[in-house]
């Protein structure tokens, strides 16, 4: 099974220098009386084969960093609009979508392998994430990519190209499906000591 590389291009990488700022650590600001937590959050998760192809693949996501924990019935296209919720062990987790998102799609002639990337900044939604992630903020940013070898003609005046329309179907041998997040967490709660230990479920 081919396992792809995940270009970490635009805003990814703009969300990789915002967690090089962070100091891949966390950190506790205190002002007065209040209190607040600063540090990296990652969310990561893969599926491969026939679970890469279903039409709205379900990938189980990993959480670290700020707060580990896993997320529940994450499932990739399920909706429109501007803002979404992870659920997760540890609350939900809201992040609005900000810019414009880019997509690109590549083609290896010789192989056939094709890789479909989307990628979008975003900001967590203190209003909407609850439980561990409640009052979140911070910047960051996702990318999606998709990967497989498709078919080649077996007759017909494209014989042996690449077969890349619309209703072909891809192998299952070699699908991948990727989901990467990365971004600045903040939350006004303080754990539970300086010692840099971080939330867990």
């Amino acid at each position: 099974m081919r396992h792809i590389i995940v270009r970490r291009g635009g805003p990814i990488a703009a969300a990789a220098a915002a967690l090089l700022v962070a100091g891949g650590g966390l950190a506790v600001a205190r002002a007065g009386s209040s209190a607040s937590v600063r540090g990296p959050e990652v969310v990561s998760g893969t599926v491969h084969g026939k679970a890469a192809l279903a039409n709205t693949p379900r990938i189980p996501l990993t959480l670290t960093r700020v707060v580990s924990t896993k997320g529940r019935g994450f499932v990739l296209g399920n909706g429109g609009g501007n803002t979404h919720t992870l659920v997760t062990a540890a609350g939900k987790l809201a992040v609005r979508a900000t810019g414009k998102k880019a997509q690109t799609q590549t083609v290896n002639q010789k192989t056939c392998h094709i890789i479909f990337t989307i990628r979008q900044k975003f900001n967590f939604v203190p209003g909407s994430s609850t439980g561990a992630f409640a009052g979140a903020t911070g910047p960051g940013a996702y990318q999606i990519t998709f990967s497989a070898y498709v078919p080649r003609y077996t007759s017909g005046s494209h014989k042996g190209e690449c077969n890349l329309s619309n209703n072909v179907e891809p192998k299952a041998k070699g699908a991948v499906a990727h989901f990467l997040a990365a971004g600045v967490l903040t939350l006004p709660s303080p754990l539970a000591d300086d010692s840099g230990s971080s939330w867990s479920s």
